[in-house]
């Protein structure tokens, strides 16, 4: 058979045939996208519906946690806290030995020292130094010689590291010269 400009049409093809295939292949396409689109969207919601159940447990377990590290820090001071009785009981007897309170007072610092290193717990010396801002509080300055111009001559409070993160900085006394006797001192240097 012969198409209208003199073009020979193969057999068992007809010209209608090729778009209705074409349509029947965009509709399978797209039929597939849809369904595509609906599997990604059913992840997406129960994605959500994770996140959202996991936020509302981490919620609820937050203060469970807290009560938890509380009763531990606990259970870790008690044996401080029943030395310090042992402590003041003995010290409260008539005729108290000075000796053995001095003991007792080693011992509980020697348990502090022990339960500080098991967790992490590092006790900042800053005296003798120079002055550290990011580890040490300058509670006040006191006038000085110029060679100890911005050392630590006096620790109030010292400064308390867990595993390298100041938790709290020393108190210290800084001292400070006069800008009359930097100058001197630089003159002294030079001659």
């Amino acid at each position: 058979s012969k198409a209208q400009g003199g073009e020979e049409i193969p057999q068992g093809k007809q010209p209608s045939e090729e778009p209705r295939q074409e349509a029947a292949l965009e509709d399978d396409g797209k039929e597939k996208q849809e369904d595509k689109a609906g599997q990604y969207l059913e992840q997406l919601v129960r994605l959500q519906a994770d996140f959202e159940n996991y936020r509302k447990r981490t919620e609820k377990e937050r203060p469970q946690l807290i009560n938890y590290g509380k009763v531990e820090t606990l259970k870790k001071l008690l044996p401080l806290y029943d030395t310090l009785l042992k402590a003041e009981g003995e010290s409260a007897k008539p005729g108290a030995n000075v000796e053995h309170i001095k003991q007792g007072l080693k011992m509980i610092f020697d348990q502090f020292d022990k339960l500080f290193k098991a967790e992490g717990v590092k006790i900042i010396s800053a005296k003798g130094k120079p002055y550290d801002p990011m580890t040490q509080e300058v509670i006040t300055t006191i006038a000085c010689p110029p060679e100890q111009d911005g050392i630590v001559l006096e620790e109030l409070a010292a400064g308390v590291e867990i595993d390298g993160k100041t938790v709290r900085p020393a108190q210290v006394i800084v001292g400070k010269s006069s800008e009359d006797e930097k100058e001197e001192a630089e003159k002294q240097e030079i001659l």
